[in-house]
């Protein structure tokens, strides 16, 4: 499983492929970029640590 990030709307999320837009928001492109990339270690970490409180 991989990590992405949107960059339209801030949502990371896990997949198993880069999507071509985000499941959030729909958006494809940003700035003339697309809008999903693979995230940062960052915002992995803060993914993960959001999913860990909200287990708690």
């Amino acid at each position: 499983m991989n990590y992405f990030y949107c960059d339209a709307c801030h949502y990371c999320f896990e997949a198993n492929t880069l999507p071509d837009r985000c499941p959030d928001c729909g958006a494809v492109t940003r700035n003339d970029k697309p809008a999903v990339r693979p995230a940062s270690n960052n915002e992995i970490d803060e993914l993960l640590r959001i999913r860990a409180e909200d287990n708690d």
